[in-house]
């Protein structure tokens, strides 16, 4: 018994300094992942004020990348904006909120559904339309909303604005 315990004692007192350093690392990460997030409410709330909804900064930033943006709030309510370029479609969803943890699985599945019925209705290629869900920043997303975003089945993403 004193052998094991001698090794282990031995084993940490080769790794010991690592340790501090390791929590410095995550401590670091975390403050400026939250100075970020706090940047980006801000710059939201300042565009909010000056007029440039996340709406009209979506529509900018896929006419920037050479898309043709179609407006559809009033056909559907679930996708806001489809954008045409060559062969590929992408269908977006834009969601405002400065609630942490507001959009959660369910929104995104529902989205997601709206979208495959769009695209089966105007007979649309799966493989050439994309899903796309605009946000201000990612803290807006529950676990579970990341998960399905994170998942490759869904052939939905975020994009931050």
């Amino acid at each position: 018994m004193t052998n094991t315990s001698e090794i282990i004692i031995g084993s940490l007192s080769y790794i010991w300094h690592l340790i501090p350093i390791i929590i410095f690392i995550i401590l670091l990460k975390r403050f400026i992942s939250t100075r970020d997030n706090k940047k980006r409410k801000r710059q939201n709330e300042e565009n909010e004020k000056n007029g440039l909804t996340l709406e009209l900064r979506t529509i900018k930033r896929y006419e920037d990348l050479g898309y043709k943006v179609v407006s559809n709030k009033i056909q559907n309510e679930n996708i806001d904006m489809i954008c045409y370029k060559d062969d590929k479609t992408i269908l977006v969803k834009c969601k405002n909120s400065f609630d942490s943890k507001s959009i959660k699985e369910e929104d995104i599945v529902a989205f997601y559904d709206d979208a495959i019925k769009y695209i089966n209705a105007n007979n649309i290629k799966e493989k050439n339309a994309v899903f796309r869900y605009a946000v201000p920043y990612k803290d807006i997303f529950h676990k579970s909303a990341i998960k399905i975003l994170d998942d490759d089945y869904y052939n939905c993403k975020y994009i931050l604005v």
